[in-house]
């Protein structure tokens, strides 16, 4: 039987091996392959993950939320869980792996952007025990980004062991990244979508497919094993938009408000962090200290909020304790929002898999009761969070978004509510379309907010307002902070990153914008001594042009057309302009934009290009675009951006 297995071993050792060298599978079913492979590790990565964070939950912090009834010392465990979790992860972290701390995102992105994708094999399982230790010991941060960072590092692990081209590596990261989030929120095409809008920055055609594939498998995986089977995240929601126009301007203020907290979340975050480290730059003092602040707000913040579902009230009953508000990723929360009814509103019962047992109801003068549990939450939860990064901790911000969302929506339905009571949705409807208003503000990625909510809601019946409120609150993050949650640390550390959407700020300037209307130009019989003079008076332009007779453009001499002659035996004297020119050159348009201005330099790869008006035999020269140029106007297109 030994020898079987060692044979067996053996055989899928030389089969890997195989494999393994460039050229053994076709190119193209060989990233399909490893797409779909990396979709189904990223799937059980992601179920492992939360297994690992409910164990260690359980054994900490949640454990002694459930006897606190029996000793309010068990209160204290409450307090020093979320400290000693952050210490112990930034020294794991400060040791092994550097960037497996924070959250995650901003470093697959600089990955994909910068290094070809490229991270090594050792973030990925760090990141698995950094984040595992930090929520499951009460760090107030998503699961969302170390997953995303978990698939990113398993399709770039591929990638470099089957040594395949730069891009078809960074699209197994951004593979791997989708399918952490298809797996994780049970959201496949929002997995598509953050890996395209997020990850690659682009929605080119032909990297759609290994995204797709992975995303699939990964939820498939997610499906069998998973926490969510086949249900959405949040379940038996009972809300409907009839496209009623009275109800639009209330979702559409949400949106403007969730803009603004976005902001104030974004500008939050990195400023902790900043202040964490000057006021205590020694990090274990800082990881302890910071601990201490989160335990405190857990334990002090009332856990159990005013009303509660049935459901709920039948767990309590039973000994199973609320979590505190503001520890871990803080779903109860969000699910209390989400299913926040006034009792006139009554239910569906044609709605299917429906339970009235999970809604909360509340009558309407007992409404402000919710509000003053709920309001705090939108302002302590990102402080909290931010908090828990700049404390050394490790885990994603997207979660924390849809919370920040999500009790910010119902707080502005309950004020709806008594405004215009018979014209308004139940607050928990507002909670939904405000997750994806926040989450689109502090992401910038309005259709993977979009897609996600929808997705882990399941009420397509409410799409219209979640992207009205989404696209309005993503215009206004963008006009107050160009940089999303993600972009805004790595431009923090210098790292301007120009992604596919960055070159649309090309399209509407002009070639007759940038060109060089005042330039040299060659006669075809020139000889050498007098291109030579000519290059000389004019050292910014690296390709001349050669005209004929008729000052026609023949074509154009670059300056290693020129070394070339100069090098050899040849008397330069015996060299016309004509028999070095590069022929039949690609000349642009005055009308054309400079994006395809630059498609065009890449295909001839040359520093020049002529340009040209009139057709046939009318065509001729008006100017010169330099490459220096354009990229020049780029950058100060990015910096005015910016």
């Amino acid at each position: 039987m030994t020898q079987i297995a060692s044979q067996l071993f053996n055989q899928v050792r030389t089969w890997w091996t195989s494999l393994s060298h460039r050229g053994a599978i076709e190119g193209q079913a060989l990233l399909v392959f490893l797409a779909a492979f990396c979709g189904l590790l990223a799937g059980y990565g992601a179920v492992i993950f939360t297994f690992i964070i409910e164990f260690v939950t359980s054994h900490t912090y949640g454990g002694a939320v459930n006897r606190m009834s029996e000793s309010q010392w068990w209160g204290l465990a409450v307090l020093v869980s979320p400290a000693i979790g952050i210490l112990a992860v930034a020294a794991i972290t400060r040791r092994w792996a550097p960037a497996a701390q924070s959250h995650g995102v901003p470093e697959v992105i600089c990955s994909v952007a910068r290094h070809d994708g490229v991270i090594p094999p050792r973030v990925g399982f760090i990141k698995v025990i950094a984040s595992g230790l930090t929520i499951g010991m009460g760090g107030a941060v998503g699961r969302e980004g170390p997953i995303v960072q978990i698939g990113a590092t398993l399709g770039s692990v591929f990638g470099q062991k089957f040594r395949l081209s730069a891009r078809n590596i960074k699209l197994l990261v951004a593979a791997g990244a989708g399918a952490g989030i298809s797996a994780t929120f049970h959201a496949p095409l929002a997995g598509v979508i953050f890996a395209s809008e997020i990850i690659l920055g682009d929605f080119a055609v032909q990297s759609l497919t290994p995204i797709v594939i992975a995303c699939v498998i990964a939820d498939i995986v997610q499906v069998h094993v998973g926490e969510h089977r086949f249900e959405p995240a949040f379940q038996d929601l009972n809300y409907d938009f009839g496209g009623a126009w009275l109800q639009l301007p209330s979702f559409l203020l949400l949106g403007l408000i969730a803009g603004l907290v976005a902001v104030g979340f974004i500008k939050l975050l990195y400023w902790i962090e900043d202040v964490c480290r000057e006021w205590l730059p020694v990090w274990w003092k800082r990881a302890i200290v910071i601990g201490l602040l989160i335990g405190a707000a857990g334990v002090l913040y009332p856990h159990v909020p005013p009303h509660l579902s049935d459901v709920r009230a039948t767990e309590m009953a039973e000994g199973e304790q609320p979590m505190p508000p503001l520890l871990g990723v803080g779903y109860g929360v969000v699910d209390h929002a989400l299913h926040l009814q006034p009792t006139k509103a009554g239910v569906d019962p044609d709605l299917p898999h429906y339970t009235p047992d999970k809604q909360v109801l509340v009558a309407p003068n007992q409404m402000i009761q919710e509000f003053i549990w709920l309001l705090p939450l939108v302002f302590l939860k990102p402080l909290v969070t931010s908090l828990t990064l700049g404390g050394g901790g490790s885990g994603g911000v997207f979660a924390p978004s849809l919370y920040i969302g999500a009790t910010l929506g119902a707080c502005i339905g309950i004020v709806m509510q008594w405004i215009l009571p018979e014209y308004t949705p139940s607050p928990g409807m507002y909670a939904i379309v405000g997750m994806g208003a926040v989450v689109a503000g502090t992401t910038h990625g309005t259709l993977s907010a979009i897609l996600i909510v929808y997705e882990m809601t399941g009420r397509y019946e409410i799409i219209l307002p979640i992207m009205a409120a989404a696209g309005l609150s993503s215009l206004v993050a963008s006009m107050m902070e160009p940089d999303s949650i993600y972009y805004k640390k790595l431009t923090r550390r210098g790292d301007i990153i120009a992604r596919g959407h960055d070159l649309h700020a090309l399209d509407h300037i002009m070639v007759r914008d940038v060109m060089v209307r005042v330039f040299p130009s060659l006669k075809h019989t020139d000889t050498v001594p007098e291109i030579v003079r000519i290059a000389r008076e004019n050292p910014d332009i690296e390709s001349l042009p050669v005209n004929d007779e008729e000052g026609k453009l023949i074509g154009i001499i670059r300056a290693e057309d020129l070394h070339r002659v100069l090098d050899s035996d040849i008397s330069p004297h015996l060299v016309n302009a004509e028999d070095i020119a590069l022929r039949a050159p690609i000349s642009v348009e005055p009308s054309e934009n400079l994006i395809e201005a630059l498609r065009d330099f890449g295909t001839r790869d040359v520093e020049t290009l002529p340009v040209e008006v009139g057709k046939g035999a009318n065509r001729r020269l008006v100017g010169l675009l330099l490459r220096s140029d354009v990229m020049s106007r780029y950058r100060q297109e990015m910096l005015n951006g910016h």
